[in-house]
C-alpha cells in the first residue's frame, strides 16, 4: 500500500512502531508538525516521502481494503471459524434486499415527500474566505493553534520556527502579506519559548492572540471543488467500489446543491473526475494517464 499525506494515520494506526529504526518512530512522533508543510517546503516533503517509504513495507494488506483495519475479515486467519462465520455475514450483508410492496398510505408518501424537499432544498455553509489552496500564513497560524495546551518537544517548536524563517527569507510570506504581521508574532513567541523551554513543555498561545487568530483559520476553507478531487487522487491505487460510489455521489451532490458550480475554476476537472468513476464503475478498470494525473494534482497542490 503505498502511504499518502492523507491516508498515513489510518494506514498506520496498528503498526508497532517500537519495531522500526528509530529515525522512523521519531518522525512518526510529528507526524502533524511535518505534514501542515508537506507541499510547501521540498526538504520536509522529501524527509517524509523516505519516511513512507521506510513504513510501507510494515503496513498489513487489507484483504477487504473497504473494511476498516481491524476489522475480523481483515485479521482473523483464514481458516478460524470465527473468520467464515464474519466472512458469510459480510456476504450476507450485501446480497440486494427483495423488494417491499408500495404502501398505499397517502400520509406516509406525504410525510416522505416532504421530508425529501427539506432535505435537498439544504444547502452546505460555505466559508467566507474558500480558497483552491490554503494559503502559508493560514497553514503557519492553523499549525500554531493546533500546538496550544498540547505537551511539544524542542523540535517541534524549531521546526515551526524554521518555517516561518524560510518563509520570510525566500519571501513565500512578504511584507505586505495579509497576515504578515500575525506570523510575524507568531516567530517571535515561538522563539522566546524555545529558549525559555526545557526538552519540552505545554505550550501556550497568548490569550491576546488567541481569539484574533481562531478568527482568521475559522474563516478560511478550501473551495468544495479542490476537496473533491484530493479525494480522488488518495483513492487512486486504492480505489474499491464502494469508494468510487461514494465519491462520485459527492460530486454529483455537491453540483445539485450548488456546492459545485460552473464558475469554479476546477469545474472542468470535477467533470474529468466524474468521468473516471463512472468508467471504473462500468468496466471496474480505473484508467488515468500520467498526464490527466499530473494535472489534478497541480489543482490540488500537491505536486507530480
Amino acid at each position: 500500500m503505498k502511504l499518502t499525506i492523507k491516508n498515513y494515520k489510518e494506514a498506520t494506526k496498528d503498526i508497532d512502531f517500537s519495531q522500526l529504526p528509530e529515525a522512523a518512530r521519531e518522525a512518526h512522533k510529528e507526524f502533524d508538525a511535518f505534514a501542515d508543510f508537506y507541499s510547501d517546503d521540498k526538504d520536509i516533503k522529501e524527509m517524509l516521502d523516505n519516511h513512507f517509504k521506510i513504513v510501507e513495507p510494515y503496513i498489513n494488506v487489507k484483504r477487504f481494503p473497504e473494511l476498516p483495519f481491524d476489522h475480523p475479515l481483515n485479521i482473523l486467519d483464514k481458516e478460524s471459524g470465527q473468520y467464515k462465520e464474519a466472512l458469510k455475514e459480510y456476504r450476507d450483508s450485501k446480497k440486494k434486499p427483495k423488494a417491499t410492496t408500495k404502501t398505499s398510505n397517502k400520509k406516509t408518501a406525504k410525510k416522505r415527500t416532504s421530508s425529501i424537499k427539506k432535505t435537498t432544498s439544504k444547502t452546505a455553509k460555505r466559508k467566507p474566505n474558500e480558497v483552491p489552496l490554503m494559503p502559508l500564513e493560514v497553514k503557519i497560524i492553523k499549525r500554531y493553534l493546533n500546538m496550544h495546551g498540547e505537551k511539544v518537544t524542542e523540535r517541534q517548536v524549531s521546526l515551526l520556527y524554521k518555517v516561518i524563517q524560510k518563509a520570510a527569507t525566500e519571501k513565500t510570506i512578504r511584507k505586505s502579506s495579509k497576515y504578515a504581521e500575525e506570523v510575524k508574532k507568531i516567530g517571535n513567541d515561538l522563539a522566546r519559548t524555545y529558549k525559555e523551554m526545557g526538552s519540552s513543555c505545554t505550550f501556550e498561545v497568548p490569550g491576546s492572540m488567541y481569539s484574533k487568530l481562531k478568527n482568521i483559520v475559522d474563516s478560511y476553507g478550501v473551495t468544495p471543488a479542490v476537496s473533491l478531487i484530493k479525494r480522488f487522487i488518495n483513492l487512486y491505487g486504492n480505489i474499491t467500489i464502494d469508494k468510487a460510489k461514494r465519491l462520485l455521489t459527492s460530486i454529483k451532490n455537491a453540483k445539485k446543491n450548488g456546492k459545485v458550480t460552473s464558475s469554479d475554476r476546477a469545474y472542468d476537472r470535477i467533470n474529468q473526475v466524474q468521468k473516471h468513476l463512472e468508467d471504473y464503475l462500468d468496466s471496474d478498470k480505473l484508467l488515468v494517464t500520467n498526464i490527466q494525473l499530473n494535472g489534478l494534482k497541480g489543482v490540488a497542490g500537491l505536486g507530480k
